[in-house]
């Protein structure tokens, strides 16, 4: 209690309790923060399409109490164990990452925020043994992945790939049959693909562990409150979703209620 109180009064005035450490000798490219102790849910932090490791989210986390690792998937400076475009990541490179923290905490919990919400429902709808998911602007499907060059988006496979295998996904509808339908949106425009939509659905039914969805009425990325109404009444196990009307699409100007909520998720998992 003493050590939270401390984290918490350092995390308001500005300062961490917690130092960031690269992890080393392993086949995944992480930062550490080590948190909380083995009583409690680790935290593996996926970050968004710009790539790297989202150590600021994960800092704020850690300071909250719990040992989080902010992991990257991909990186286009071309960093160690991860490809350089978000093309193809293979579910299998997240194994690793998910025992490493396992042996330094009771369970781990996927956060992922933007494409790493899509990651995150993806994952625990594949993979067994999460203790509980939160996704921050999340994704009802498997997007179509981006390119090192984005002027051949169109040409781009699936953003994730499982045995050596393209997840199905919905491809990007072009700028011009967009304008035709009449939409800003070309996230919005692309799921009136009704077809692939239907074929790249995550099939969040078999996730069974508590979720936490969390999105902005704001949203100018993609339909992430549309997108995470449809996961909650498709979903395996408890599923609460919040969404705030003012919010954008990665709730920055919420961050304390954002915040608040996810300690109280994890404080129930305790």
């Amino acid at each position: 209690m003493k050590k939270l109180i401390l984290a918490m009064a350092l995390a308001m005035a500005g300062f961490s309790a917690f130092a960031q450490q690269t992890v080393q000798g392993v086949k995944f490219n992480g930062d550490y923060y080590a948190g909380g102790g083995l009583d409690k849910p680790g935290i593996i932090v996926l970050g968004g399409s710009d790539g790297g490791k989202y150590n600021d989210r994960a800092q704020k986390i850690a300071d909250l109490g719990y040992n989080v690792l902010a992991l990257a998937y991909f990186d286009r400076s071309g960093a160690d164990h991860v490809p350089e475009t978000l093309e193809l990541v293979p579910l299998e490179y997240f194994e690793a990452p998910k025992r490493w923290l396992e042996a330094r905490s009771n369970g781990v919990v996927l956060y992922g925020l933007s494409k790493g919400a899509e990651l995150a429902l993806v994952l625990a709808s594949h993979v067994q043994g999460y203790k509980a998911v939160i996704a921050l602007a999340p994704s009802m499907v498997v997007w179509q992945g981006n390119p090192k060059d984005f002027s051949r988006i169109m040409e781009s496979p699936s953003s994730w790939s499982k045995d050596g295998k393209g997840l199905p996904f919905v491809s990007y509808i072009s700028r011009v049959e967009q304008q035709r339908l009449g939409y800003d949106n070309r996230h919005e425009a692309s799921l009136t693909n009704k077809q692939a939509v239907e074929a790249a659905l995550i099939n969040v039914n078999k996730i069974e562990v508590p979720m936490l969805l969390l999105s902005g009425g704001q949203d100018k990325s993609w339909p992430a409150a549309d997108m995470a109404e449809v996961v909650c009444s498709h979903a395996g196990g408890e599923c609460n979703h919040i969404t705030y009307a003012e919010g954008d699409h990665l709730l920055t100007n919420y961050d304390v209620t954002v915040l608040a909520e996810v300690r109280k998720f994890l404080s129930s998992l305790e």
